[in-house]
């Protein structure tokens, strides 16, 4: 952790002048990636390979440290989708992003495939981190020690893993262990060959790529990252944890989750944070293992998501998290503030954080019929977010272990990038499928658990350009 503080802002104060030739030199390239442009034209003629090739090991280090690229810009509509807020009609009827407007409502109201910059910022981010991995054996490998170059491709991997995950969340229909390998997955590039006929592989084979990019990365990255913004490790660990929990492979999520937990396992203990600041918590506090952020969207700002009244009265009055989370919520409605990264109105953290593994190795030790040890590993986390009146949680079955372990991770994860992911999970099981509802001017629109429009509508240049099949209706 002390190495992850000393030099937490090497990203953004070195190299400037060389990251901004780099990206130069590869806008050309990421532009004909699949939906990177509208623009048929930049198909040819291919760009000068004397412009476009990087020489050092250093050039593909800058271009995993252009942070407003691989630490942002995270797809927001999985968050926008979500129960934990709602907007007023007012609020609804005012919007002008309209693929925003359609993805609160799921598409059921009216949905659009025109806007495609979410797709391009994810696919450009995949773009980068297939250059760094094509060109890692090919570049000079001088100036850096033998642990600092095997992180670069280490890092290239966790992030084309990391942001195939996020976007399988947003534009495939949600994992099913019996339909995974019939189910049209999202294109996966594993190279920044821009000739590479562009198809849409099975869910199976998007998941089973990235876990294998995820264990590979596990081997090759340090134990702690230079900064916060690097994915180290324990990052991995997490990350590979959370695509298990998703396939239901319950036994290799904890195993992961756990091993993160090996490496870090700081709490913050909320009886002494500022319950009132308007920004309770730091940017890079200790419990984030790896920063990222939501691309930001005004439907989710402050002055106008507000927070679901039944979720917010689900706190407990001696849960800390209800006065660290929230503003209001008794004569007004509740609106979120506890954002952990330091920031406000709207810029959700999208990155990895200890809290979460608490609770996947939680929910996996549960399923995996470990509930005594299940609740332990609960507790340890809530004793860090009630007063000191706060008496330990017990379950008498597996089946209510679960239960209390899935109601913390909601509040204790809510307004992140994760209730989305698990509303699509928990809709796998027959005991927990959940109907999501919306009221718009006195109507009432209802997502089923098996609706397809649990997965977007991919941007139209990119079907136009690829001629990749559209996701179902």
């Amino acid at each position: 952790m002390f190495q992850k503080n000393k030099f937490m802002k090497r990203n953004n104060q070195t190299n400037n002048k060389k990251k901004s030739r780099l990206l130069l030199i590869f806008i050309a390239c990421f532009m004909v990636i699949i939906g990177y442009s509208s623009c048929k034209k930049y198909l040819d003629p291919s760009p000068d390979k004397k412009l476009t090739t990087p020489k050092k090991i250093q050039d593909l280090r800058a271009i995993l440290d252009y942070n407003s690229s691989m630490n942002s810009n995270y797809s927001p509509y999985g968050a926008i989708a979500s129960d934990n807020y709602y907007v007023t009609d007012e609020v609804y009827d005012a919007l002008t992003d309209v693929v925003a407007k359609n993805n609160y409502a799921w598409g059921l109201i009216d949905e659009t495939a025109d806007k495609y910059l979410d797709w391009q910022y994810n696919y450009q981010r995949m773009f980068y981190a297939n250059v760094v991995i094509d060109y890692f054996d090919k570049v000079a490998k001088t100036g850096l020690s033998e642990a600092d170059i095997n992180t670069i491709r280490g890092e290239a991997l966790f992030y084309r893993a990391f942001t195939m995950f996020t976007m399988a969340q947003v534009y495939a229909l949600p994992y099913n262990q019996l339909t995974a390998e019939s189910t049209p997955g999202i294109p996966y590039k594993v190279t920044s060959d821009i000739n590479e006929p562009i198809t849409r592989p099975s869910l199976q084979e998007n998941y089973q790529q990235m876990a294998a990019d995820l264990l590979e990365a596990i081997s090759l990255l340090k134990a702690s990252g230079q900064s916060f913004l690097c994915p180290d490790k324990p990052a991995a660990f997490l990350a590979l944890a959370n695509v298990y929990l998703v396939m239901q492979q319950f036994d290799k999520a904890e195993i992961f989750a756990d091993s993160c937990l090996k490496y870090q396992n700081q709490l913050i203990d909320y009886n002494n944070i500022s319950l009132s600041s308007a920004k309770p918590f730091e940017l890079f506090n200790k419990e984030v293992i790896w920063q990222a952020d939501l691309a930001t969207n005004t439907i989710l700002s402050s002055s106008r998501a507000f927070t679901d009244s039944l979720f917010y009265k689900s706190y407990e009055n001696n849960d800390l998290r209800k006065a660290a989370f929230f503003n209001g919520g008794n004569s007004s409605p509740a609106i979120f503030k506890g954002y952990y990264n330091g920031k406000w109105k709207g810029v959700y953290f999208a990155g990895l954080a200890v809290d979460e593994a608490y609770l996947v190795s939680a929910e996996c030790q549960a399923r995996n019929g470990k509930t005594d040890v299940a609740m332990a590993t609960l507790n340890s986390l809530l004793k860090n977010r009630y007063d000191s009146s706060f008496v330990p949680l017990s379950a008498s079955s597996q089946q209510q272990a679960i239960h209390i372990i899935l109601d913390q991770r909601r509040k204790e994860l809510c307004f992140r990038n994760s209730r989305w992911m698990d509303i699509r999970r928990l809709n796998q099981f027959d005991n927990s499928k959940l109907t999501l509802m919306r009221n718009l001017k006195g109507t009432k629109y209802k997502l089923l658990p098996d609706d397809p429009h649990f997965a977007f509508l991919i941007p139209q240049n990119a079907i136009d350009n690829s001629h990749i099949n559209q996701n179902r209706r």
